[in-house]
């Protein structure tokens, strides 16, 4: 039974996060979702997805991240 509780108190101790779907990403970031699943999958730059079988979803700070680095980008 120690297992249960040690289990159970890690479990309150995760953050649940909604996951995003490309279409989410694409409206947030005003592309298409097939230029987000591009950038998940082989181009650069890489946009960090989670798959979830054979979903592509999105963790919302992942994308800020990616927007911070575009911006480090386009300034120079």
């Amino acid at each position: 039974m120690q297992f249960d509780r040690e289990l159970r108190i890690s479990a309150e101790k995760i953050s649940v996060q909604r996951l995003l779907g490309p279409s989410d990403v694409a409206k947030w970031l005003g592309v298409s979702s097939g230029w987000v699943r591009d950038h998940a999958t082989r181009k650069e730059p890489r946009l960090r997805a989670v798959k979830v079988g054979k979903l592509l979803r999105f963790r919302a700070e992942d994308v800020e991240e990616f927007l911070r680095g575009s911006a480090e980008v386009a300034q120079g």
